[in-house]
């Protein structure tokens, strides 16, 4: 099997070969929501960090009995639909987050209705670039540290968590340098792909995520370029575990060769920076990532950034993505749109998608009249 292969089964359900393989040998596994919740700390106590998703949820009608008047999100549905057919039965614990609302009903609800063994709500600050910020969000990681300690008997020493730094910051760096490849005018891996190797890797122990990249690396050296395309096409926004709108954009014979989302770059791009005491480190370079549109001061950030991905990757064009009814990408891609001339290519409007693929044809067609667009420039 290459490794390709390989990240393909893993990213395409839930309870994947490496889960299996984990809980087999006896390992205990913590899912968390939203990648401000930091990995390292959870792997440092020597726990199976697994971020949840609503891949293959059987419908969500389970999950509307108690969510319809407080989460109106399909994707948190999917995962507590998911969570009350036990498909998540192989956690240990669930830490969730204020990423939004939908989010963290859905959390509330799975901890007070369906249970879990460990359950911690992390307070996450809706700004970044205050020192009363940064200070809330230490607090709330340190009380983070403290229960994983106390309930899973396991001490979360300093060297430890350098470890899992180290190891954490050597799969951004594989990450980036794959991400690298789409800088090509030929690209040796289609962003359809790459999206499912990211979706691997917060379902894989690192160090097995690692050395698949190391594999993937040397393999894609091997395989065909893709040279026909129409256009280069950045992503902004939403998309989640949903591989469906870069499948449809490369259907369509466009190159999706970046994007600007959390199930993205923006969960890898920046490296722990290690100034001092480890987890103070981990507090300062989480919450002054490439933010979030959850975070009120971090537009600025997020445009600079997505100009720096336009320039670097050749983009010809910038498709708006977001989910049903999430007011957070919504409000944030209208401020976007406006600001098209800055960014110097095609901004498309904002694209809504129904989770779980069942709107293809739209999608389908807003994508195609979107290419023609940047095609009659």
């Amino acid at each position: 099997m290459t490794a390709l292969e390989e990240i393909f089964e893993l990213s395409s359900s839930n309870r994947n070969s490496a889960v299996k393989a984990w809980k087999e040998n006896g390992g205990k596994m913590v899912g968390y929501w939203c990648s401000y919740i930091p990995c390292e700390l959870i792997h440092a106590a020597g726990l199976f960090p697994y971020k949840v998703k609503g891949l293959n949820a059987n419908g969500t009608s389970r999950a509307e009995v108690y969510l319809t008047p407080v989460c109106t999100c399909k994707w948190s549905r999917s995962i507590v639909q998911l969570a009350y057919d036990a498909e998540y039965g192989f956690l240990d614990g669930l830490v969730g987050m204020n990423q939004c609302d939908h989010s963290r009903r859905a959390h509330e609800f799975w901890v007070r209705k369906i249970g879990v063994p460990f359950d911690h709500f992390v307070a996450v600050p809706h700004k970044m670039e205050t020192e009363a910020a940064l200070e809330w969000y230490t607090k709330g990681l340190l009380d983070l540290k403290n229960h994983l300690e106390d309930h899973f008997h396991a001490p979360i020493t300093s060297d430890a968590l350098i470890r899992s730094i180290d190891l954490f910051n050597e799969n951004r760096l594989l990450l980036k340098e794959l991400q690298a490849c789409m800088k090509d005018k030929d690209p040796c891996i289609r962003g359809s792909d790459l999206h499912k190797v990211i979706i691997a890797g917060v379902s894989t122990p690192p160090e097995r995520y690692n050395n698949l990249l190391k594999r993937l690396l040397k393999e894609i050296k091997e395989r065909k370029s893709t040279t026909d395309y129409r256009a280069r096409i950045m992503i902004c926004g939403w998309c989640g575990d949903d591989t469906t709108l870069r499948t449809i954009l490369e259907d369509l014979g466009a190159l999706v060769v970046a994007d600007n989302s959390c199930f993205g770059t923006r969960d890898y791009w920046d490296l722990v920076e290690v100034e001092g005491d480890p987890l103070d480190s981990i507090a300062r370079s989480y919450l002054n990532r490439t933010p979030c549109p959850r975070m009120m001061d971090g537009f600025a950030r997020r445009l600079a950034f997505t100009k720096e991905m336009v320039e670097q990757f050749a983009v010809d064009g910038i498709i708006l993505s977001r989910i049903q009814f999430c007011d957070l990408h919504g409000i944030d891609e209208f401020n976007f749109k406006l600001r098209e001339n800055f960014l110097g290519v095609p901004v498309s409007s904002p694209l809504i998608q129904e989770y779980g693929s069942q709107d293809i044809g739209r999608l389908k067609t807003r994508c195609e009249a979107f290419i023609e667009q940047i095609e009659k420039r």
